[in-house]
């Protein structure tokens, strides 16, 4: 009675598009964050508490606890964010999140009903730390891992299919999105990159806070390891974002104009300038690193120069580069990228010599935090670019077909249940 009552169509909010997408936008790029994080730790923290008790290695022990209470802490937090974020979506984009739900039912069923597994799993983890045996603790602690990155690969198809849904609105299309592989990669290997780095940085500050040596050397061994774990995630980036933008290319060619011709090609020049902070960083850190040891740094400074010439190409303005030779751009961020993998290798093998709780080197500890910094603004930065890369969406000029799923006025219409649509 009440909606029957109501005009047809309802009476949208008056904040208008703007400022609906800076709502839903701001939101989500919260909820993003905490859910990136909690998903970093959730399997960085087993594998630490498998190689604690292997080693019989107290760091790496407290390191897992350490991340299972951070958990804990923001769990509750991401979830009631996330139901906030998803009533914003619902109010102001009514069509868009009903025909959402109706084609993804099955996987979005999946990924909320995996709460009801996780939680209690997560709880037993935190929890039960001493109470079980360190075979039933290390179980759990896997299984709450397995749970969350199933969460995760059914939300993703959410957002892979709203990205490059193909000429036709189905289930089938849902399921099988072209972008699917190659934006989970992406996204997984993203938080395994930033939200370490984060850690690196914090663990630096905490470090040179710290009154007991203990909790100045652990600190210190916390840092390294973070930085380590970040930097290895990092240099597989560039690999999934030009299968994922090749992708984009051929499946959904207005969202690919979108993403560098149209909306959001200006936003690349701030993106690079981010992953070039990333990429110079952790050289830096390699090499100041790597000069404490035996070899006085070998041929880390050359390889960091090698590295900020090669991010340096990889930023240069289309006028500079004739559009017959863009393969230069790719050119220079693969030797970037090949000289800091070059550095890594001698940083983790600096470590494994040991060393790794000695003090760090004051430039490389601000340098660390920096890089940690702008990890997380990266990651953020590069969302608003993909949601930039849907709106407006428009005809592919070579076939004549709508590629993407909804346009921006259509996404704010109300829901009308087609035939065959779920109640």
């Amino acid at each position: 009675m009440l909606l029957s009552s109501l005009a047809t169509p309802l009476p949208r909010l008056p904040f208008g598009t703007l400022g609906a997408q800076i709502a839903i936008g701001g939101v989500f790029l919260i909820h993003i964050a905490i859910v990136g994080f909690i998903l970093a730790a959730t399997a960085m923290a087993p594998f630490m508490e498998l190689a604690g008790r292997r080693r019989h290695d107290e760091m790496c022990l407290r390191y897992a606890r350490g991340l299972s209470k951070a958990i804990i802490y923001l769990y509750s937090f991401g979830a009631t964010w996330a139901v906030l974020a998803v009533f914003l979506l619902a109010g102001l984009y009514g069509r868009l999140i009903g025909t959402l739900l109706n084609e993804l039912l099955l996987p979005l069923t999946i990924a909320f009903a995996s709460f009801f597994v996780g939680i209690p799993l997560l709880l037993l983890y935190v929890y039960c730390w001493d109470r079980v045996s360190p075979r039933v603790h290390l179980a759990i602690g896997f299984a709450f891992a397995a749970v969350q990155y199933v969460f995760l690969f059914t939300i993703v198809e959410l957002d892979s299919y709203v990205l490059t849904p193909g000429t036709a609105v189905s289930a089938v299309g849902a399921a099988f999105s072209p972008s699917y592989p190659w934006l989970l990669l992406h996204y997984a290997g993203a938080n395994l990159s930033w939200a370490p780095l984060l850690l690196a940085g914090i663990a630096v500050w905490r470090g040179r806070r710290a009154k007991s040596a203990a909790e100045i050397t652990y600190q210190r061994w916390a840092a390294r390891i973070n930085f380590a774990i970040g930097s290895i995630f990092l240099l597989a980036q560039p690999i999934t974002g030009f299968m994922l933008a090749e992708t984009v290319k051929t499946s959904s060619l207005p969202a690919f104009d979108n993403l560098f011709v149209l909306n959001s090609a200006s936003l690349f020049i701030g993106q690079v300038a981010l992953l070039a902070v990333l990429v110079v960083g952790a050289n830096l850190v390699f090499w100041r690193h790597n000069q404490t040891g035996p070899t006085g740094g070998g041929g880390a400074g050359p390889l960091t120069v090698i590295a900020l010439l090669g991010m340096a190409g990889t930023a240069l303005p289309a006028a500079v580069i004739p559009s017959n030779l863009v393969v230069l751009r790719y050119v220079a961020l693969l030797i970037a990228f090949v000289a800091t993998a070059i550095n890594l290798v001698g940083y983790l093998r600096s470590l494994h010599r040991g060393g790794i709780a000695d003090r760090i080197n004051p430039m490389a500890g601000r340098v660390i935090g920096v890089v940690g910094v702008c990890a997380l603004v990266l990651t953020l930065y590069m969302g608003v670019i993909k949601e930039n890369a849907k709106l407006p969406c428009g005809i592919d000029a070579t076939t004549g077909q709508d590629s993407c799923l909804l346009s921006l006025p259509q996404s704010a219409q109300n829901f009308t249940v087609p035939k065959g649509y779920q109640p």
